[in-house]
């Protein structure tokens, strides 16, 4: 798939928050690319710029009678008429927790889906992914960023068919797609008390450009999916500073 640039008619949201739950390494991030549609190879710690699209569903599709997706980087996309664009910059290899905020952005208003994208010429994007609608909300997801030889050749939703939320109250359900979501009318934008805010756990696999082993998504998977957001949200009811910047 060819892209140009990232359109200026999507509103973008630049999201700051990326909880590391590894050590912190020294090395220098050498990755000067800082725009999800362009192309880059990348070595371990490096930071990585991609994009995630909320929109409708049929947005990341051509029109006619057989749709093809394209990344939202691509000039042919012609349908992305609105939506928004949260932009991430994780270090290579380190588990990051990217959080979009629900009193910023409600999934709902801009169509209830999602994909997430990189690259230009060498462009990858994921499958779409549900978000929110009327009667649901998903708050947390599980990314995998797949290399070969530092290149990102595919982006992967992974979740854990809803053992995380299996034998919940009544206010988390599991989803058809095996994802866990909180009904609508109890987050707080609708009355409720619950934060709705999405956290997405980011972890990368496959080679970086020196044929390094990216391997976070080992430990993810040996990881409950839910818990560094319950680590975000342990510290966030905890440390009455964390408001300064939540």
């Amino acid at each position: 798939m060819t892209g140009g640039h990232c359109r200026s008619r999507i509103g973008v949201l630049i999201v700051a928050f990326a909880l590391s739950v590894l050590c912190v390494v020294a090395d220098t991030d050498n990755n000067k690319i800082t725009k999800p549609c362009q192309d880059t190879t990348v070595k371990k710690y490096d930071g990585f710029t991609f994009g995630l699209v909320i929109a409708k569903n049929e947005s990341f599709f051509t029109k006619g009678k057989n749709p093809v997706q394209l990344s939202p980087c691509d000039k042919r996309l012609t349908n992305l008429n609105s939506g928004q664009v949260a932009v991430f910059r994780p270090k290579v290899d380190e588990i990051s927790l990217l959080i979009i905020n629900s009193s910023s952005v409600n999934p709902q208003n801009f169509g209830g889906n999602a994909v997430v994208f990189a690259g230009s010429k060498f462009a990858a994007v994921s499958a779409p992914i549900f978000l929110a609608n009327n009667t649901y909300r998903v708050t947390s997801l599980s990314l995998v960023l797949n290399f070969e030889k530092g290149r990102l050749i595919q982006i992967l939703w992974k979740n854990d068919k809803c053992k995380s939320c299996s034998g919940s109250n009544s206010t988390i359900v599991c989803l058809k797609g095996g994802q866990c979501a909180v009904k609508s009318s109890k987050c707080k934008e609708s009355g409720g008390t619950t934060d709705c805010s999405l956290s997405i756990q980011t972890a990368f696999s496959g080679t970086d450009k020196y044929d390094d082993v990216l391997n976070t998504w080992y430990q993810v998977d040996k990881l409950q999916q839910y818990s560094l957001y319950a680590l975000y949200s342990n510290l966030k009811s905890t440390l009455s500073q964390f408001n300064l910047f939540f």
